[in-house]
């Protein structure tokens, strides 16, 4: 019988799949690794249906091979935009595109395994209004929220929330990866615009909102912020200190400082909501990002259904997150 593998579609920057690929090879499993911007410049394609199942699979370089029949377990990490030659016009590299979304797609959709997680499932778990939507009617709080391209509804809402109240970026840096062509010049400052809270400058820029659909949310005072990551079955929270410092109070991402992390123990009953939502969309992973209010209670922002986890682990290392991961891949996929 031929060992089964472990396949990961990821891309070539993704410091994640590192990690969890040296967990699998050290534990003696063989993961492979698919990176989307190799495609379809060094990883040949070669697929065949016979019968009921595609076979053959993608030649990597180093003569690596991964086989469409023997794979036990796939996990679904970060691909970017696939490795479309640059020497192609504009017209034959979005039929290039195309084709191989079609052929990515169909292919690894084909596979009868255990996924972290599918393709669709993460589709749909990536729109924030379902989210918000979502979360509120599985009884987590949720602050309120306004999506609009009114200037004027915006005044209103932000004096609704008594004055004080964010912008945030549905999209995020994905509105960035997926561009095609490829950006050529560096993106406006707006376009990577972090969460922010509404001065006088940003109130007098509302005009803007005009051009594209945007979110708005009542500003919720934080005592801690919560990363709750959901892998398989567990639950795993840390807390950031992120109001430790004035800079990081509203958006700790877009800052090179660094702020406490800690374990946290959630309540019994949060972890349960948190658990059955990423289950409810058919995920096997999730990582929320929650704040704890001065007062206790428990808001949700939103989940990233391949969101980062590293950073969390390395400064939590108690948090065995990637042993969990790398467990699930092997233990839920059956047998070697």
């Amino acid at each position: 019988m031929r060992s089964t593998q472990i396949l990961i579609f990821t891309n070539t920057m993704d410091a994640h799949a590192d990690v969890v690929i040296k967990k699998l090879a050290g534990w003696g499993h063989e993961p492979v690794r698919l990176n989307s911007d190799h495609l379809p410049d060094t990883t040949v394609i070669s697929t065949a249906l016979r019968g009921r199942d595609w076979t053959g699979g993608f030649r990597l370089a180093a003569g690596r091979v991964a086989d469409l029949e023997r794979v036990r377990s796939v996990w679904l990490r970060r691909p970017h935009p696939y490795g479309v030659s640059a020497e192609l016009g504009p017209m034959e590299r979005a039929f290039a595109n195309a084709e191989l979304e079609q052929t990515m797609g169909g292919l690894l959709a084909s596979l009868d395994c255990y996924w972290m997680s599918r393709p669709g499932d993460v589709r749909a778990a990536s729109w924030k209004p379902e989210q918000l939507r979502r979360a509120a009617a599985m009884g987590f709080e949720v602050p309120r929220t306004l999506i609009t391209t009114d200037p004027e509804a915006a005044r209103a809402f932000h004096a609704e929330c008594g004055g004080r109240s964010i912008f945030k970026s549905m999209a995020g840096p994905a509105a960035l990866a997926s561009a095609e062509p490829a950006l050529e010049t560096e993106p406006p400052l707006w376009l990577e615009m972090p969460t922010t809270l509404l001065g006088e400058a940003e109130l007098a820029a509302l005009e803007a909102v005009r051009l594209a659909p945007c979110l708005f949310q009542e500003y919720v005072d934080k005592d801690r912020e919560l990363r709750v990551t959901v892998i398989g079955d567990e639950v795993f929270a840390a807390e950031i200190l992120s109001q430790e410092r004035p800079e990081t109070a509203v958006d700790l991402r877009h800052y090179d400082v660094d702020v406490p992390y800690r374990p946290h123990r959630l309540a019994d009953e949060v972890a349960s909501r948190c658990l059955k939502f990423v289950h409810s969309y058919g995920l096997t992973f999730g990582a929320l990002d929650l704040i704890l209010t001065p007062d206790g209670r428990h808001v949700f922002l939103e989940n990233n259904p391949v969101g980062q986890f590293i950073h969390v682990e390395e400064r939590v290392p108690e948090l065995r997150m990637t042993d969990a991961l790398a467990s699930r891949l092997i233990d839920a996929g059956g047998p070697s």
